[in-house]
């Protein structure tokens, strides 16, 4: 059985998107220009902040279940692309910075690997081909 999740892109202005989920929590999303102030990240800077985020609560629920509180935590990510069209990522990089009372590199390698190798369904994604269909409609 196949969980659903859904949600829709409005267009606002320029090339400002306002995104929103089925609870209705919004996302703004900007493919900016330089003369003109973003109202969010692009599109792929987004999948970045959402691989990381992704893997990040993993990896913080993770050491919660091992007793072991962060007091700092974060991931940075950088993301490589190609230049030809579609410029997908070629090479993401993680980088998982944590401090607390407690946490060592193996406990926190062993959390990465755990998200990595099980739980981060963003991390599965791009390493594998994901299904992907479309409709169209035209509104009156």
């Amino acid at each position: 059985m196949k969980i659903h999740v859904g949600g829709k892109v409005t267009f606002n202005k320029g090339m400002h998107f306002t995104g929103t989920n089925d609870k209705g929590y919004k996302t703004e999303i900007d493919s900016r220009r330089d003369d003109i102030p973003a109202a969010g990240p692009k599109p792929m800077e987004l999948l970045l902040q959402t691989l990381a985020g992704c893997t990040g609560m993993d990896v913080v629920f993770i050491l919660r279940k091992r007793k072991l509180e962060p007091e700092k935590f974060e991931v940075v990510v950088d993301g490589y692309k190609r230049q030809e069209h579609p410029q997908i990522y070629e090479e993401i990089n993680l980088k998982y910075r944590a401090k607390g009372e407690g946490i060592t590199v193996k406990e926190l390698e062993r959390a990465i690997t755990l998200s990595q190798d099980k739980y981060c369904a963003i991390s599965a994604m791009l390493r594998n081909p994901v299904k992907l269909s479309w409709e169209c409609e035209v509104i009156e």
